[in-house]
């Protein structure tokens, strides 16, 4: 029974939950301007923490919003930039705030990934890079975040 009623719980908690929808529609590869750069961040989901939405921020570039099986994608210049990965009002991100700082090389692609898992009281996330051949595959079924998607 109270298995039963956890769950109710947790349905009715996430199903009164802030979102923010993605209107990019799905990935399509496009031919990177020459002398550009781009980055993409990809996230993956499909647990609890799912639900969760973190606000990313491309220093120099803007924010973005990255709900569960999307992604982002920038279009900048060659150098060094800081992505931050935290909290915004009005949605739910229950981990500490971090950043990290990548170097976008001319004419390349960088692919990050958004991890996150919890077991117990203990919750990590972290940005990964992986392999392009990982991303595509896993891309072609996420939704793109514009830079002017909202909170609904």
């Amino acid at each position: 029974m109270k298995k039963i009623l956890g769950i109710v719980f947790i349905g009715l908690l996430l199903a009164g939950c802030t979102t923010v929808k993605p209107t990019g529609g799905l990935y399509k590869e496009t031919t990177l301007e020459s002398g550009k750069s781009k980055i993409i961040i990809l996230r993956k989901g499909g647990s609890l923490i799912s639900a969760d939405i973190p606000t990313i921020g491309i220093l120099g570039h803007g924010s973005y919003f990255l709900p569960s099986k999307s992604y982002i994608q920038a279009d900048v210049d060659p150098g060094n930039y800081n992505i931050n990965v935290y909290e915004t009002a009005g949605l739910v991100w229950r981990f500490e705030p971090f950043d990290i700082d990548v170097t976008a090389n001319k004419n390349e692609t960088i692919y990050l990934e958004l991890i996150t898992w919890s077991v117990g009281l203990v919750s990590r996330a972290k940005l990964e890079t992986v392999e392009k051949a990982y991303a595509l595959d896993k891309l072609k079924m996420f939704e793109r975040t514009l830079f002017s998607d909202s909170i609904q």
